[in-house]
């Protein structure tokens, strides 16, 4: 029954550490056990003179970096970018090329540790006059990785609560349901340290992902100048129609003052002759 009891505890902390009680959860366990109560005055007193102020959480930055350019030799782009990635203590996690008409892309994700990205995003825009976009983003995400680090600490103090009502649970029923909250609490630690391990890793190292690109020149072959020149002949045909359309007006004044004129002239020969 005492067994019983003290895993009645265990459950009721485990849904209040869920919601956010991690302090009642730690009341609850310690009023569980009849040694821990009888030694919490002598604890408290030994925590109290001992208990040093945390220093200020440092805070935890996860900068990405969004760049792209146009170059004249992608060759020559890459060798300059290695170079500043092997200075910098980086490494390519990622790239991929592609072409797309007369345009050859290629595109790096570039992982720095975060002291040195500001050096190499400004190393690798050394001599680029003009870019299609740069971006430099940072997320503080101090708080939630605080969070995470409080919700594991709880759920692995729990953990050991259950192990040790384990130890003194007497009957199979007991063993069963005490076993099933602990594996259930482990997955949950196994997420939470999947979480805290991959914010650390962002925090770590920044991310930069860098295209850059090379556009060819048109290269046409013989039939394709035949078809462009016969297009803009006819191209020309049209605009002096267009033009001729347009002036029509002034053409027939033009023609009718020649018309005139010749005929003036006839008329003035003739009298000469007479």
């Amino acid at each position: 029954m005492k067994i019983f009891k003290q895993l009645t505890f265990a459950v009721l902390c485990c849904v209040l550490i869920s919601c956010g009680g991690s302090n009642n959860a730690d009341s609850l366990l310690g009023l569980s056990s009849e040694s821990s109560s009888e030694q919490s005055p002598v604890m408290s007193k030994e925590a109290s003179s001992t208990e040093v102020t945390p220093a200020a959480q440092p805070r935890k930055l996860i900068k990405t970096g969004d760049m792209s350019f146009e170059t004249s030799d992608l060759d020559s782009s890459r060798e300059k970018i290695d170079v500043s990635v092997k200075k910098h203590q980086a490494f390519i996690s990622s790239e991929s090329e592609n072409t797309s008409g007369r345009r050859i892309s290629r595109n790096l994700t570039i992982r720095v540790p975060a002291e040195n990205f500001d050096q190499l995003v400004n190393e690798i825009s050394l001599g680029i006059k003009t870019f299609d976009y740069k971006n430099v983003t940072s997320n503080d995400v101090t708080e939630e990785f605080m969070d995470v680090e409080a919700r594991l600490k709880n759920r692995k103090a729990l953990e050991q609560r259950y192990l040790e009502l384990l130890s003194k649970a007497s009957t199979t029923a007991d063993v069963l349901q005490i076993e099933n909250q602990i594996n259930q609490l482990r997955g949950e630690i196994e997420s939470i340290e999947g979480r805290m391990k991959y914010l650390s890793n962002q925090v770590d190292f920044s991310t930069l992902n860098l295209s850059y690109y090379k556009t060819t020149p048109v290269q046409m072959h013989l039939t394709d100048k035949l078809y462009q020149g016969l297009k803009n002949g006819w191209s020309a045909v049209i605009y002096i129609l267009i033009i001729l359309a347009n002036l029509w007006p002034f053409i027939l004044l033009v023609a009718i003052i020649l018309i005139i004129v010749r005929y003036f002239n006839r008329r003035k020969s003739r009298k000469l002759r007479q």
